[in-house]
């Protein structure tokens, strides 16, 4: 059977069946959640085989540790809560990170990657047994649902739900198919209500349904694989053949590609939900419309910012002040760039720029809260960047990021543009932000895979590094102004598919709300009729050889 990856008909199959099922129950609260529970392992086995046994043991974890938090008091409370962190993180840091730190540590201090890895390297030693750390896989969609627990842990924590009482219930939550893999990130706060609930879905909200469905397919199919198979993934596999005109289009591309890719998988989960009587939240709201930093991770991967924001930013001392976090990233920080230069100096100067700025903030209050907030809000986006996956880029991307949002913080007043709402100030701002993620996302791609084989494939940091340095390098030594003409002549038609991509993104909201509008207010057979016209176009022009999602890998 073909993975159930949404862009293959045997998703559509399995879904039909699931609907039906549904249909039939849609009454039978306790039965429904039950065989969603059950539909939900089916679907994930066939994405991840043996890897379900993780996702069974990491739901059954926190439904024991909830219940038993719920009738605890006092210190057994917080020791069950510091549990549930400690099964949840590490587990995604094993099988995503054990290979990058055991890595980064061989280089610094001359051990090997197995000494990573309890009893591995007496085991090697002893019983003639090959346990190696980059022959680790990563487990589909393990930092998705390993956030989605955390939530209930520490919202059960906080008193702000109580326990679900059912397992099968809980595991329904855990493991619900259309977004298990991919996002959006689904608090329990927001799902456990709608688990009692019976089926109940509106004639506008079914077609709004078959919308999201449609608009998420035509991205992925239509723009992100086009644009991925005819410019991007050439251009970044060999940087060096390219000019730095063409790595600039590829960059451009890049960055319609992940937002048509990702954003069309969320309008996928969402539309699927929908049909089956639960609401997702909405994951993106046209993000390369920001001004600034800060708006646009406030439109981009809503979820993953929000549980950021919600469950590390706040806690670590947000804007209030330093907390004990906040130390440990610092000197963390320093640590990891001795270790990413190889350089003990690094470290001794590190640590003496932390100890006297630890001086200053006793001597001056108000600068060290201003300190604190730039340190946690950098440390929330470094952070954020290694939840994509275990890259030194990855980690470079989110610090870029993170100075990004510092900057327009510190800033923003002295930005004429910035308080001005004409549509010249406007525009300025957009097109800065958007060129500056853009050109961030040299590092997050080159730390990113786009083959399917690749995403169960180790990370060779040193080659992600250097085709950094190569895409940057063409861009300011060989950007070869002699052969526009011709790379716009040869890459007319995916030039031409980015524009349009592009161009309705721009669309106003209020101009696309009322199209959207329209759509729903269509008669059923009308909306059956575009469905299926347009799912044989989509058909046609998809390849014969589906493209994983981009955000599969995380």
């Amino acid at each position: 059977m073909d993975k159930l990856i949404f862009t293959v008909s045997g998703f559509w199959y399995f879904f039909l069946v699931v609907l039906i099922f549904l249909s039939l129950t849609k009454n039978k609260v306790a039965l429904r959640n039950a065989f969603l529970f059950i539909a939900s392992i089916f679907f994930y086995s066939q994405t991840s085989g043996w890897f379900v046994l993780l996702l069974l043991f990491s739901t059954l974890a926190d439904y024991v540790i909830g219940w038993i938090m719920h009738n605890s008091k006092g210190v057994s409370r917080k020791l069950l809560l510091i549990l549930s962190i400690l099964i949840n993180l590490g587990l995604l840091g094993f099988f995503k990170y054990a290979y990058f730190f055991a890595s980064a540590s061989a280089d610094l201090f001359g051990t090997t990657w197995e000494a990573v890895v309890p009893g591995a390297q007496w085991l090697n030693d002893n019983l003639g047994t090959s346990i190696r750390v980059k022959d680790i896989i990563l487990p589909v969609g393990i930092s998705f649902y390993t956030f989605q627990t955390l939530s209930y842990s520490i919202d059960l924590f906080k008193k702000k739900i109580k326990p679900i009482k059912s397992i099968l219930d809980f595991g329904f939550y855990v493991t619900f198919f259309p977004q298990l893999v991919a996002g959006p990130i689904v608090r329990a706060v927001e799902f456990i209500p709608q688990l009692h609930k019976p089926y109940d879905i509106s004639n506008k909200e079914f077609k709004h349904a078959i919308w999201w469905i449609l608009a998420g397919l035509t991205k992925k199919i239509v723009f992100a694989d086009y644009i991925a198979t005819n410019l991007v993934d050439k251009v970044f596999e060999l940087p060096s053949s390219y000019s730095g005109f063409e790595v600039i289009l590829a960059l451009y591309g890049y960055s319609l590609q992940v937002f048509a890719d990702f954003s069309g998988y969320s309008d996928i989960a969402i539309g699927v939900a929908l049909l089956m009587g639960f609401r997702l939240p909405i994951n993106f709201r046209s993000p390369y419309k920001a001004r600034n930093v800060g708006e646009f991770w406030q439109r981009w991967h809503i979820s993953l910012s929000t549980w950021l924001r919600d469950y590390l930013y706040i806690p670590m001392g947000g804007n209030r002040n330093a907390t004990l976090f906040t130390s440990i990233f610092a000197f963390s920080l320093v640590l990891f760039a001795s270790i990413a230069l190889k350089s003990e100096s690094t470290f001794l100067i590190g640590t003496g720029i932390l100890l006297l700025s630890y001086g200053f903030s006793f001597m001056f209050p108000a600068w060290s809260r201003t300190a604190a907030t730039s340190m946690n809000l950098f440390a929330t986006m470094v952070i954020g960047g290694l939840w994509h996956g275990a890259s030194w880029n990855f980690i470079l991307w989110g610090a870029l990021n993170g100075l990004g949002l510092m900057t327009f913080k510190f800033c923003k007043d002295l930005l004429p543009w910035s308080k001005i709402e004409a549509w010249w100030a406007r525009a300025i701002g957009v097109i800065l932000t958007f060129n500056f993620i853009t050109i961030t996302r040299i590092w997050f791609r080159s730390g990113s895979f786009s083959g399917e084989d690749d995403v169960y494939g180790e990370h060779d940091v040193l080659t992600e590094w250097f085709t950094a340095n190569d895409l940057v390098n063409q861009i300011l030594y060989n950007f070869n102004l002699n052969t526009v003409l011709d790379v716009i002549s040869t890459n007319s038609i995916v030039l031409a598919v980015m524009g349009l991509g592009f161009t309705l993104h721009m669309v106003p909201e209020n101009l696309s709300t009322r199209f959207i509008d329209r759509f729903t207010n269509l008669h059923t057979m009308t909306i059956w009729t575009i469905t299926c016209v347009l799912a044989v176009i989509l058909w046609l022009v998809g390849s014969s050889d589906p493209q994983p999602f981009i955000y599969f890998q995380f």
